[in-house]
């Protein structure tokens, strides 16, 4: 309101026209601030109307960036326009600089003959003259800086300084307020991004999946921004593996010197993170956003927060395709494996072949021989009908993926079959004083008659090559509660107590290489022995005699427990 008195002068219609004006401007410019416009469109009008509003041929605007210690052009609507986002000024360089530093406007009536006047090639214009330059504060601190330039001299007057300044606090406030908004929106996907690339290590175990989901979610964070991932390659060379967007050399090249030296590199517009899980170096991240200008501290945690993550994705997902490898090798050599049996077994069918039509023409010309002669061809066909059954049944065992020990479990005199097979070994341990049990009352136990005995020949067979020729091997059987244990017992050297885990794993043989073997006897007879519910162990002799007892349980059958 004003008040009139004849002493007083009364404000001039022109006076009130430009109040009326400026008040109208800055509304314009709230308004603005509750806009959905984008930035980049909010700030070109805030420059066009201030240069209108100011009465100037050229307004701009320079924000700093505190990490690096620059302002930098951001809008303009008189200097060249492909300096926007590229032109910088230091702080404290300049009348730009000058008054992000002394935090007060500043007038000039001619920056040529200013000091402080910094020329900025490709940016500034001779033509311009006079000057006025206000801060952009926020909370005590600038932002950064608003000019206005006439090419006419020019005095700028105290209320037109007032109005500059009230309006780079408006425009202050305005990219304060897009800041927050910006930030709330990236931070929104920042967790969004989290979130998902967890998923992922419970989603898939596929690699490339893998490193496709974490790219992406990566890059959306940033709209226009392009990422990727590499990985070393089995030469140690790094390698990218998945990418979105047109990644740059220069980021390629920042996520390889971030892979070789273990270290962040950071430019205005990229970053690059090793992929670390654990204490393993699994590859590195590279993130490129054109048009950025400075990553935050906040931005940085984020994305090595998301490359923690995807370490672990990604070491997870190379385990499983490692272990998928491994698989599938392990059952190429299976197969292999039973081609190789599948081999010697068929060759090993003619040999016996020959050996049958031999033993049954012997057998006929004998025919009228000492009943001897007709015993021992009868047993001696008998060997030869067993070792044509173990084909059968190696065969047999090779067509399957997992081969298993086929029992048959019935009820059978275990002390007869001892008898049987001790004598059917004879032939075998000749060159040893073999004994077996005695004939006596039934031993009635449950379990596989003829696999008992194939593990009682392996026992007798492993004695008769560590043993001395000349020894005794002595095959026993007692019962004991809910079993029936049988020995098999050597004079030979006995094995160190250091070895009497190992003997009975596959391929593991004790001796110099004139014992022959491949070692898996004694495996073959666990097997068995653990198959048809018993067990099989080394104990020493009693009463410290030299030598070894091999011993293996049998379940008794019903009626025989105690």
């Amino acid at each position: 309101m004003y008040f009139y008195h004849s002493a007083m002068t009364a404000p001039s219609d022109t006076d009130t026209q430009r109040k009326l004006s400026e008040l109208s401007f800055l509304r314009e410019i709230a308004q603005l601030a509750s806009s959905t416009r984008d930035w980049d469109e909010m700030l070109r009008i805030v420059i066009d109307r201030t240069t209108d509003a100011m009465h100037a041929e050229v307004s701009s605007l320079y924000l700093v960036e505190r990490r690096d210690g620059l302002l930098r052009l951001v809008a303009s609507n008189g200097l060249n326009p492909r300096a926007i986002g590229k032109a910088t000024l230091r702080l404290g360089e300049g009348i730009t600089g000058w008054v992000a530093n002394a935090r007060v406007p500043l007038t000039v009536r001619d920056v040529h003959a200013e000091p402080r006047w910094k020329v900025v090639p490709s940016v500034d214009v001779d033509r311009f003259t006079s000057m006025l330059s206000v801060p952009l504060v926020i909370r005590d601190e600038v932002i950064g800086v608003m000019n206005v330039q006439t090419v006419e001299l020019r005095e700028f007057e105290r209320g037109e300084i007032d109005f500059l300044q009230t309006i780079a606090n408006q425009v202050a406030g305005i990219i304060e307020k897009s800041r927050l908004q910006r930030d709330a929106e990236r931070k929104l996907r920042e967790v969004s991004a989290l979130f998902e690339v967890s998923n992922v290590l419970t989603s898939t175990l596929e690699l490339d999946e893998v490193l496709g989901l974490v790219v992406d979610r990566l890059v959306r964070v940033y709209p226009g921004a392009s990422g990727g991932i590499l990985l070393r390659d089995e030469t140690g060379e790094a390698v990218l593996r998945a990418s979105s967007g047109a990644l740059p050399r220069s980021a390629l090249a920042a996520a390889r010197t971030a892979l070789a030296e273990t270290r962040p590199v950071v430019s205005p517009d990229g970053l690059a993170l090793p992929l670390i899980a654990g204490d393993r170096l699994v590859g590195a991240v590279a993130l490129h956003v054109p048009g950025h200008t400075e990553f935050a501290e906040t931005e940085a945690a984020f994305v090595g927060a998301l490359a923690n993550q995807a370490a672990l994705a990604i070491d997870k997902a190379s385990l499983y395709a490692l272990e998928r490898r491994t698989s599938e090798r392990l059952r190429e050599l299976d197969r292999a494996r039973s081609d190789f049996v599948a081999v010697v077994t068929h060759d090993l069918r003619t040999p016996l072949s020959v050996v049958r039509g031999y033993l049954d023409l012997f057998a006929e010309q004998t025919r009228k021989s000492k009943n001897g002669h007709q015993l021992r061809l009868a047993e001696a066909s008998a060997q030869v009908e067993r070792l044509d059954q173990l084909v059968d049944r190696i065969l047999a065992s090779v067509k399957d993926d997992r081969p298993d020990i086929n029992v048959r479990r019935t009820r059978f005199d275990l002390r007869a079959g001892l008898v049987s097979a001790v004598r059917e070994m004879g032939p075998m341990a000749r060159k040893h004083t073999l004994r077996g049990p005695r004939a006596g009352a039934p031993l009635w136990a449950r379990g596989d008659k003829r696999r008992t005995a194939e593990v009682v020949a392996g026992l007798v067979h492993n004695a008769t090559k560590y043993a001395p020729t000349g020894t005794a091997i002595a095959v026993t059987v007692a019962k004991e509660k809910e079993r029936a244990i049988v020995r098999v017992a050597d004079e030979g050297s006995g094995v160190p107590p250091e070895d009497r885990r190992r003997i009975f794993e596959p391929f593991v043989r004790l001796g110099t290489d004139e014992i022959s073997g491949a070692g898996i006897g004694l495996f073959s007879c666990r097997r068995v022995a653990e198959a048809q519910g018993g067990a099989l162990w080394y104990e020493d002799r009693s009463n410290g005699e030299a030598g070894s007892v091999f011993a293996f349980s049998v379940p008794l059958a019903r009626g025989e427990e105690r």
